[in-house]
């Protein structure tokens, strides 16, 4: 009944990423209807959380945020990732250098993968797959399977460090286990989604080594049934877009949402230790 849905799309030998393959029509509708509400939730949230920070006063620490409004400090923040304290975690160095690469492998990886997901999103909405076809997909689907392995492991490195072994002055709490846990299940259930692809699409030539693993795991483990790899595909697939979605709409409403605030102390560092020293000096 469901095998009908996976026929190859039309493109480059079959070198393509059709996002909705293997899924009813229902499902479509209903994902860009999540996705809306989702989005707009997560900009109100955010908007009133970072009111909140505005509603205090503390312009002798930070002269740049004076007058800002709660759209300008998410922009700043945005623009801010891009500054090489921020990149590189030099802060976090300080501290432990292994600490400091494990959160760079987590940024770097998890940036990548948010900008392929809406590479891949513009590419089918508005380009109707014309773009990432052929070596282009090759490259873009390695690029994205390396970041993800990248991200499941220091991930995996962090929750390790905090709850199974952690230093004497870190005391691990749920709600630092929240965030991590749910990223690292977005990570598993992405693996899935495309291991269980590429077993019912025999393994096309792709470019994913860690997505192909899973998808002889998951053969296996439906011992080459094609229906119930079928129907656990589209379990997968839901349980990775509610996750994601969770994972997205937890932030504004955790402490995690400091990452906003973090890109701004972090990248103007250097600035205000200047303005500092001024006001020490001043009459």
């Amino acid at each position: 009944m469901l095998e009908s849905l996976w026929h190859a799309p039309d493109c480059d030998g079959g070198l393509c990423r059709e996002v909705f393959v293997g899924l009813p029509r229902f499902i479509h509708t209903g994902f860009y209807i999540a996705a809306g509400a989702m989005i707009a939730v997560f900009l109100l949230a955010s908007y009133m959380k970072i009111n909140v920070w505005l509603s205090g006063r503390d312009d002798e620490d930070a002269p740049e945020l004076v007058g800002a409004t709660p759209l300008k400090i998410m922009y700043m923040s945005i623009m801010k990732l891009l500054s090489p304290e921020c990149l590189f975690a030099y802060r976090v160095g300080a501290r432990s250098e292994i600490r400091r690469w494990a959160l760079n492998f987590t940024m770097w990886s998890f940036y990548l993968l948010v900008l392929g997901t809406a590479t891949v999103a513009l590419d089918y909405d508005f380009f109707y797959g014309a773009i990432l076809q052929g070596n282009i997909w090759r490259v873009f689907s390695f690029a994205l399977d390396i970041a993800g392995l990248m991200l499941l492991v220091s991930v995996t490195f962090f929750l390790l460090r905090r709850f199974v072994f952690p230093p004497e002055r870190i005391v691990g709490n749920l709600e630092d286990a929240i965030i991590m846990i749910l990223l690292l299940l977005v990570t598993i259930s992405a693996f899935a989604v495309e291991g269980t692809r590429l077993a019912m699409q025999d393994f096309p030539s792709h470019w994913s080594p860690v997505g192909h693993v899973a998808g002889v795991i998951v053969n296996a483990v439906f011992f080459g049934s094609k229906t119930l790899m079928a129907l656990f595909y589209i379990a997968a697939w839901s349980a990775h877009v509610l996750l994601s979605f969770g994972f997205i709409l937890y932030i504004p409403f955790s402490k995690q949402f400091h990452m906003f605030a973090t890109q701004l102390t972090t990248a103007n560092v250097k600035v205000r230790e200047k303005y500092r020293k001024g006001l020490m000096y001043q009459d």
